[in-house]
């Protein structure tokens, strides 16, 4: 059902896709109808000339703790208000404050403005509102869990301290759409489209798609903090994923990659109505609360040099559900 309704909404927006503005207004009015929780408090700012808004939840079980939330959106649409359900349900069920920004976007603002502007943020909470950097996590979806990766880079590159860890919801970490799952399976993506998904990375990053802080999976990524990775098997970015998640392992970053069979792009948006939703943001939750008060919990999909060299070859899968599960999760 959720599939059908994507597919359905997908159609529609891209009816509108050619006047941009009609289309941001238009994704922004449906992705809105996902309504934050009543228990968690919007407080809407500007930071720095960006729009951005607190996410307070009524529970504050973790209330040291802070999430800076980037939205997804191709890097060319999306925001707090289409994004304010996911995000408060987020903030509700780990009981952290998120604070949510209005990144600029492509084309008008391409590369490196939306980054600058996740910088910006986080130096914002570091100096302005005096959080330690290991009471911070990133966390974004699609676009945003790009960005997200890409903060981290550019932290590591200006020496900056890393937060505590980092979580990305299908993550979009190669720009050149060069992934198996891109180029061998586009066709049961319910959401994105391989020839507008490039459009977008044109947009957003011009002609050096490879450069490391517009797609991720070309940085060197050690030294990186802690990383969830999650992501469904009905996606063109799947492969942006496990890349990514096999590459950090592999430079000895805390990687867990947890993959969902069936599951469409950024399905946590579906949390009122499907049960894996629930159940993915139950798993974020449940890393958070590890990583917080240092708590051994089941992990995902833990990977390791060993395990990848020897059980790995992504770009040779052929992507078959239940041949990739098996290979990743043995």
């Amino acid at each position: 059902m959720a599939v059908f309704f994507l597919r359905k909404l997908r159609n529609r927006a891209f009816k509108l896709i050619d006047n941009l503005e009609d289309f941001r207004k238009d994704k922004e009015k449906v992705f809105a109808s996902v309504r934050c929780p009543r228990s968690v408090k919007i407080t809407n700012f500007e930071l720095n000339g960006v729009k951005a808004a607190w996410f307070h939840p009524s529970n504050g079980r973790h209330p040291n703790q802070v999430v800076l939330y980037l939205h997804g959106g191709g890097y060319t649409s999306g925001s707090i208000k289409s994004h304010g359900g996911l995000i408060g349900k987020m903030a509700k069920e780990t009981g952290i404050t998120h604070l949510a920004i209005n990144y600029r976007l492509a084309p008008e603002h391409p590369f490196p403005a939306g980054l600058d502007d996740a910088i910006n943020a986080y130096q914002w909470l570091l100096e302005e509102e005096h959080y330690h950097p290991q009471d911070i996590i990133i966390m974004g979806d699609s676009a945003g869990g790009g960005l997200t990766l890409s903060t981290l880079l550019k932290l590591k590159a200006e020496k900056q301290p890393q937060p505590l860890a980092a979580v990305v919801i299908s993550p979009w970490t190669d720009l050149t759409m060069s992934g198996d799952s891109a180029l061998n399976q586009p066709e049961r993506d319910p959401i994105l489209t391989v020839p507008k998904a490039s459009e977008w990375a044109g947009w957003y990053g011009g002609d050096d798609l490879k450069n490391p802080l517009v797609s991720p999976l070309y940085g060197d990524l050690k030294g990186l903090p802690p990383i969830l990775v999650q992501v469904g098997t009905e996606e063109i970015l799947l492969s942006d994923s496990v890349r990514f998640a096999m590459k950090a392992a592999l430079t000895d970053v805390d990687v867990s990659l947890d993959i969902w069979d069936d599951m469409p792009h950024v399905w946590h948006f579906f949390w009122q109505y499907v049960p894996e939703s629930k159940a993915a943001i139950q798993k974020v939750v449940d890393y958070l609360d590890e990583k917080i008060e240092g708590v051994e919990l089941p992990q995902p999909v833990k990977l390791s040099k060993r395990r990848l060299l020897k059980q790995l070859s992504y770009d040779s899968l052929q992507l078959g559900k239940a041949v990739l599960k098996k290979r990743i999760l043995g």
